[in-house]
């Protein structure tokens, strides 16, 4: 199967050129471009210049000679942008098991009238079968579920943790200071 290459989001890419603080490669990478059509794009279209921001932590991530760790072209220091391609997965594993099990019966009779090895056969009926689909939403199920506890908010235990630590920082709750001297020998 041929897959659907997906247009570019051109109006994202200069909303992100404009006003984010993200390098021009980082950008390229998020939408799956090459940095450098994003520069042609940028000097035909006469966009605007880029934020000092974004320049300057280019610049300070340079001089300190670390550069994130890249994993499956996703920053992987960065929950954001982990969770956001997570989402993209799940959300396009949904989008194909909607297809085959909308068209389940159809593929089965392709499978019988046109795989000859009976071996493979069984397997790639297994695979469109029910149990094999109800595993793989447990599994996505899951996966979003895990994805999600990045951002779920602070629950009870949390907040009251945070009040506590509010109030002993300051008023009579807060720790004692050192012993302070009498006498000053000065």
């Amino acid at each position: 199967m041929t897959e659907k290459k997906t247009p570019i989001d051109w109006k994202a890419i200069r909303n992100d050129w404009e006003k984010s603080d993200w390098s021009i490669k980082r950008i390229a990478e998020w939408y799956q471009v090459s940095d450098t059509a994003i520069r042609k794009r940028a000097k035909a279209e006469n966009w605007p210049s880029r934020p000092k921001s974004a320049t300057a932590k280019v610049r300070a991530n340079r001089a300190a000679g670390s550069e994130p760790v890249k994993m499956a072209g996703v920053d992987a220091t960065d929950p954001d942008q982990i969770v956001g391609r997570g989402h993209n997965l799940i959300f396009r594993l949904l989008d194909e098991l909607d297809a085959a099990t909308t068209h389940q019966g159809e593929l089965a009779d392709l499978i019988e009238a046109n795989e000859e090895d009976p071996r493979r056969k069984a397997a790639m009926l297994k695979a469109i079968d029910l149990p094999g689909r109800a595993n793989v939403v447990k599994a996505l199920a899951t996966a979003f579920k895990t994805w999600n506890e990045n951002k779920a908010p602070d629950g009870k235990k949390a907040k009251r943790q945070a009040a506590a630590e509010e109030v002993a920082s300051g008023g009579k709750f807060a720790p004692r200071s050192g012993p302070r001297l009498a006498v000053n020998n000065d």
